[in-house]
């Protein structure tokens, strides 16, 4: 520790911290344009100067000076704002005094300056330097008028995204920061370069004069795109969402930050439908939640209710799950609930594989990437390996047999198509030391030296890669696992009971938790477990299932051709936020709110409890999923007695062990499981029926399902890309 005096107070600080970091320490304020905590000291706007006194007075940039023992530091003498003033002078040369319609007005910390420092009229007469507006991208618009060339763009594409996409290009007079040959932006898209820019030269062309930072209310919520979950400010004018920006010093994917507009699409339902006369018609609540009672009393009384299937969504939140299936099997009374999502998780997630936080993977010796997409189904997995490598110099060990940007950063690249073979290849370069020369012998002398490594599990991991893993695992001295999670709530959902032969908790059916349950729910529950998703469906051709209710989730979307099947339905009910391709079969179809009208919680792959609140009301006559629930038990004779989303979370926290005084911002532990260290597989067994999926282009980043092919911005990407 060192102490240095900043402004006449003495303060205390690490050695090797720079002067503004003791200055902040000290609460002394200095302005930044530059400087980003998230990023490598650079030094080029020059705003952060301050006076070092003595002998050798001078001034210097706070943000890359190391603070010595002793030093006497003034930050608001008359030669440091003399200083600020004239360097405000130089960035204001070329700098287009368009406030009024930057849309950064407000927000822009140049701005900010130029208010607090009132620099004199400029001693410069040159004619300020026009250069057209960049509008060739499809949501980042670039004015390199107003550069001031503080780098933060391409430092953060280049230390934390990894990138590279833009750059300092030209010299003197005429730098200015694009891509190569100025061509258009091929890149992620992720508007981490708009976040960090401190002036309105790079944009978002979906905020485009749609508020202003002063008239917006900001509401937090948590990006529901995939596994991640991140934390996410959605920012609201008139009821509307006009802006996402990251939350808590996060990151967000091109996903999280322009993917929010499909909730606004023109496919949203608004108002309950009935078939009538073989056509959907709108009808009223009383008279959609009416014909759903009735049509599921007559299929249980007719078949039995065995004979009815629910299923659920990894879309939705806890609340909605947990009410979900606890409709199916005490209201219903029928335990074949699940969720379609597990066909496309990890074999082992909640039994071998639970994951790490994912700050963590920084504290790790050695990365071991078994999924080269990983970067893409989990973006924030992937910013938090580069950072891993680019900021702590740890070592990174890659499977892929082609080329991204983790090539360009890894330590080992291991050339094999899939997980499996490397991992065989590893356990033969254990086996006989030096004989793989290249790079099975880097590896493994790598992950010999690791302190600690982390495996980032494949999002599909087989049963032969889930023995590899351990396998390998047990060879290494301290492992932690980063499973790939492709949806937002897998987790939640599992937690939540969306299994058939097992209760909220992982607690089995068909045991003591039965009567455990029975008496918490006051209900009469089957005691024989039901069937998963992919037997509901075969059970459809086979008269075994009669009637389905379907919560956020659509089949027919994701494989076209299970239509014949969910035609032969006696009854087919969907509960979404659009007309999918499954609800223009359903007999009823009930409007739910999207995540950003609603508020509730979801479980991210950390296992962390998230928050997210309601931004907008909801659109029309839609409503939260479990309140239609609620309503829907309430017509069929149970009244589940819940006021709001809180009092569904209390039962939670009740009932399943591991919630039981978790906290928002939490995570519970993986000890808390009693799958854990078990043999037991949630992966869902798809059927050829269950194997398609929605992709809306040719990368990962840009492909999904439902939401994403309604998202006008990232569907304009992919028109880009030829997709």
């Amino acid at each position: 520790m060192i102490t240095i005096t900043i402004d006449d107070k003495p303060v205390t600080v690490p050695f090797g911290s720079t002067i503004l970091f003791a200055a902040n320490a000290a609460g002394a304020k200095i302005p930044t344009l530059c400087h980003d905590d998230n990023l490598h000291p650079y030094g080029a706007c020059r705003i952060c100067m301050v006076e070092v006194m003595g002998p050798q007075r001078r001034l210097v940039a706070s943000c890359t000076t190391p603070a010595a023992e002793g030093m006497v530091i003034k930050t608001l003498s008359q030669a440091v704002l003399d200083a600020r003033r004239a360097i405000l002078e130089f960035l204001l040369i070329n700098h287009p005094l368009d406030c009024p319609v930057c849309d950064k007005a407000g927000e822009c910390r140049l701005q900010d300056l130029v208010h607090e420092y009132t620099p004199q009229k400029g001693s410069f007469a040159e004619t300020k330097r026009m250069l057209p507006v960049d509008h060739l991208s499809a949501m980042i618009e670039r004015n390199t008028d107003r550069c001031i060339l503080c780098g933060k763009c391409v430092r953060v594409c280049n230390e934390r995204i990894g990138v590279h996409e833009l750059a300092f290009t030209r010299r003197g007079g005429q730098s200015r920061i694009s891509t190569a040959c100025d061509r258009l932006l091929a890149c992620e898209f992720c508007g981490e370069c708009i976040e960090v820019c401190p002036v309105g030269a790079l944009t978002s062309r979906q905020f485009k004069y749609k508020a202003r930072p002063w008239n917006v209310e900001q509401t937090g919520s948590i990006c529901n795109y995939c596994g991640c979950g991140c934390p996410v400010t959605l920012e609201t004018r008139q009821n509307k969402v006009v802006r996402a920006r990251a939350a808590q010093g996060s990151y967000l994917c091109v996903k999280g930050r322009f993917g929010w507009d499909a909730v606004h699409h023109r496919d949203r339902l608004t108002m309950p439908k009935m078939r009538v006369m073989g056509a959907l018609q709108d009808c009223t609540w009383d008279e959609a939640l009416s014909r759903l009672a009735h049509e599921l009393q007559s299929v249980r009384q007719k078949n039995g209710a065995a004979s009815i299937g629910g299923l659920g969504s990894v879309r939705t939140m806890n609340e909605d799950n947990y009410v979900f299936q606890k409709f199916m099997r005490a209201v219903v009374g029928s335990n074949n609930v699940d969720l379609l999502g597990r066909s496309k998780m990890p074999t082992g997630l909640n039994a071998a594989f639970f994951s790490a936080e994912l700050g963590a993977i920084c504290e790790s010796d050695v990365i071991v990437m078994l999924d080269c997409n990983a970067g893409e189904i989990n973006p924030r997995t992937g910013i938090e390996i580069v950072r891993a490598v680019n900021g702590k110099r740890r070592k990174l060990i890659l499977v892929n047999s082609g080329v991204n940007k983790f090539n360009r950063i890894a330590s080992v690249v291991l050339p094999y198509r899939t997980p499996e073979a490397a991992l065989e290849a590893l356990r033969s370069g254990f086996r006989t030391t030096g004989g793989f020369p290249g790079v099975i012998d880097r590896a493994v002398a790598l992950l010999c030296s690791a302190d600690r490594v982390t495996i980032i599990i494949p999002a599909t991991l087989t049963a032969a890669g889930h023995a590899l893993v351990r396998e390998l695992a047990g060879l290494l001295a301290n492992v932690v696992f980063i499973p790939v999670i492709r949806r937002n709530n897998l987790q939640g959902a599992l937690d939540m009971g969306m299994i058939p032969d097992y209760y909220p908790g992982y607690q089995k059916t068909g045991t003591e938790a039965t009567a455990a349950f029975r008496s918490a729910w006051q209900a009469d529950l089957p005691d024989v477990p039901g069937i998963n998703a992919v037997d509901m469906l075969n059970g459809i051709k086979k008269g075994n299932i009669a009637a389905l209710y379907i919560m956020g989730d659509d089949p027919v979307g994701s494989c076209p051709g299970l239509a014949a099947a969910f035609q032969e339905l006696d009854f087919l009910a969907v509960q979404d936020i659009y007309l999918t391709e499954t609800a223009k079969l359903a007999h009823v179809v009930l409007p739910a709110a999207s995540f950003v009208e609603k508020r509730g919680t979801v479980t991210n792959l950390e296992r962390r409890l998230q928050l997210i609140d309601e931004a907008e009301q909801p659109l029309g006559e839609s409503k939260p999923d479990w309140e239609i629930i609620t309503m829907l038990a309430r017509r069929m004779g149970k009244d589940m007695n819940y006021g709001s989303a809180v009092d569904v979370l209390r039962e939670i926290q009740a009932t399943v062990p591991m919630y039981r005084n978790l906290g928002i911002g939490s995570c519970w532990q993986s000890d808390a499981s009693p799958l854990q260290g078990s043999d037991v597989d949630l992966v869902l067994a798809a059927g050829a029926a269950l194997n398609g999926e929605v992709i809306t282009a040719n990368r990962l980043l840009f492909s999904s399902g439902n939401m994403i092919t309604r998202s006008m911005e990232l569907a304009t990407i992919s028109r880009e890309r030829g997709s």
